[in-house]
């Protein structure tokens, strides 16, 4: 064997004649592959989820919390299996006659207020009462915490469509929702391919979210509370929502009624929310924007303006996009912008959508004869099959718009002139009306505005428009189309804000602060 002619190759040769770390250390090395092996198998053959099992009466899941275990109906699939719990104990008490609110402690939910004379799919009015006498409840398990009678999709009547017991145990939101689900009978829509629907949720009649149980029962209102988020309270009744969707949208109760926030501009400054239209759900916010506030969006976008484009469906591909839409563009970033930041958190407090949800402020530039044809601002997934980003970035339907909140910054008439002389309204031809009670047919002209609702440009009016309805389901009745500005020498300016069912990645710091802001609201 030759030897080696310097120090590195002297070192190479005697490092070649030793035997290396893994045939060293093989056994070991070994050993630890076949755990790791063993805890994958395992793991892969573990049952997912309890609640994914069948539901037996006892429950085959541990019970949450200390004592005996829940009893569940065998038909309950997501029954919460909550300690000390009789279900079919407490459906049973829920049926006895002394179990029934009187007149006295349902007039103190004043349900009446917030019902329609139309239903609202997918929106459900929860009265919190006080309990039964627990001496009526003869089983243990059984006992209540609260009475909760519901007035189902908000249809207006004098006496609620279901009565149901909350079980004394019952702690998180997430329980209370599952009981009321059953109680109503709506069913959570199935996953998709890429995402979860949204829960349903509980809300106050502000659009507070409800988290916990405590959370209900301490919602018993008080007149004169104030603040944006504020729930209106009267001692010994408490009124919740139940949105199957699980964000919040203002209850239309009636055309022409009106939602009052106290100091949500200013002190001293109510917003009023005011329902224009019930299908689609289209409100009127007076008081929301400042005379500054339109002219520095105004101000800030306008050396940025582009031709607008659009998202071209399946059946449009090829097409141009200014056969649909003329006007021109510009997304404003809200960051780093005190006066955007502080209208971003307004808008959030106006909606109950945290801003975490929102897109940028799409600022829209229209001059003479200038529009947008009819559309929906929703994206269907059904219209871009063949897109498989779009489908990726709405889940295949799960997510989604929700609501529009649309800024008129400037006027295109003088004050107390013709406000259809200066054109460039928001027309929503599908609005139901009186000749149209359920909204009206699809249109053969997607120019056409003279069907339906229109809305029209005035400096500092603010409108929703929701896309999607309450249980979740996308709104086909919330087309609309921005109008042709008829006076040439006016130009409209507005503005989109679009938030969306689940939270979008326009998210900055001054968003987060304004999100954590919101959700430390919640009770």
């Amino acid at each position: 064997m030759a030897k080696p002619t310097n120090k590195r190759a002297a070192a190479a040769a005697a490092a070649a004649g030793k035997p290396s770390w893994v045939r060293k250390h093989l056994g070991f090395v070994l050993v630890a592959i076949g755990v790791q092996l063993f805890l994958t198998i395992g793991y892969l053959s573990w049952p997912e989820a309890p609640a994914q099992e069948a539901a037996s009466a006892r429950g085959a899941a541990e019970p949450l919390g200390a004592g005996p275990p829940a009893v569940c109906p065998d038909d309950w699939d997501e029954c919460p299996r909550v300690a000390g719990v009789d279900w079919p104990a407490l459906f049973a008490r829920e049926r006895a006659p002394e179990t029934q609110p009187t007149t006295e402690a349902l007039a103190k939910c004043e349900a009446h207020g917030l019902l329609s004379p139309l239903t609202v799919p997918g929106m459900h009015l929860v009265c919190v009462l006080p309990p039964p006498p627990a001496a009526a409840a003869t089983r243990p398990g059984a006992e209540a915490s609260a009475t909760l009678a519901i007035f189902d999709q908000m249809l207006s009547s004098s006496a609620p469509s279901r009565i149901l017991l909350l079980p004394a145990n019952l702690r998180t939101g997430e329980h209370a929702v599952a009981a009321v689900q059953r109680a109503i009978g709506f069913a959570r829509p199935a996953q998709t391919k890429w995402g979860e629907y949204q829960p349903a949720a509980l809300f106050t009649d502000r659009g507070v979210r409800v988290a916990t149980v405590e959370g209900m029962l301490q919602s018993m209102r008080t007149a004169g509370a104030g603040g944006a988020g504020a729930v209106d309270r009267v001692a010994g009744a408490s009124r919740l929502l139940c949105l199957e969707g699980g964000q919040w949208l203002w209850p239309p109760v009636e055309i022409g009624h009106a939602h009052l926030l106290p100091d949500l501009v200013a002190a001293g400054v109510t917003t009023r929310i005011v329902t224009k239209s019930f299908r689609p759900l289209v409100v009127e916010v007076e008081n929301f924007l400042t005379p500054g506030e339109n002219h520095h969006i105004i101000s800030r976008a306008k050396p940025h303006m582009a031709k607008s484009g659009v998202a071209l469906k399946d059946v449009d591909k090829g097409k141009a996009a200014k056969e649909f839409r003329t006007s021109s563009q510009y997304f404003l970033p809200t960051t780093s912008d005190p006066i955007l930041e502080r209208i971003d958190k307004r808008v959030s407090w106006l909606t109950r959508v945290p801003i975490s949800h929102a897109e940028y402020i799409q600022v829209l530039q229209y001059k003479h004869l200038e529009h947008y044809s009819a559309h929906h601002d929703y994206f269907d997934p059904a219209a871009y099959a063949s897109n498989p980003e779009m489908l990726q970035s709405v889940e295949h339907g799960a997510k989604n718009r929700l609501a529009t909140v649309f800024f008129y910054l400037n006027s295109l008439v003088g004050e107390g002139d013709d406000l259809a002389q200066g054109g460039g309204q928001t027309n929503f031809p599908r609005a139901a009306t009186p000749e149209m009670p359920n909204g009206g047919p699809q249109p053969m002209d997607y120019f056409d505005c003279s069907k339906g609702l229109s809305v029209y440009p005035q400096e500092g009016k603010v409108i929703i428009f929701y896309s999607m309805l309450a249980d979740g389901r996308m709104d086909e009745l919330s087309l609309h189309g921005g109008c042709d500005v008829l006076d040439q020498n006016q130009t409209k300016y507005s503005a989109n804000f679009w938030l969306w069912n689940k939270p979008y990645h326009f998210v900055d710091r001054a968003r987060k602060r304004a999100t954590q802001e919101m959700m430390s609201e919640w009770i």
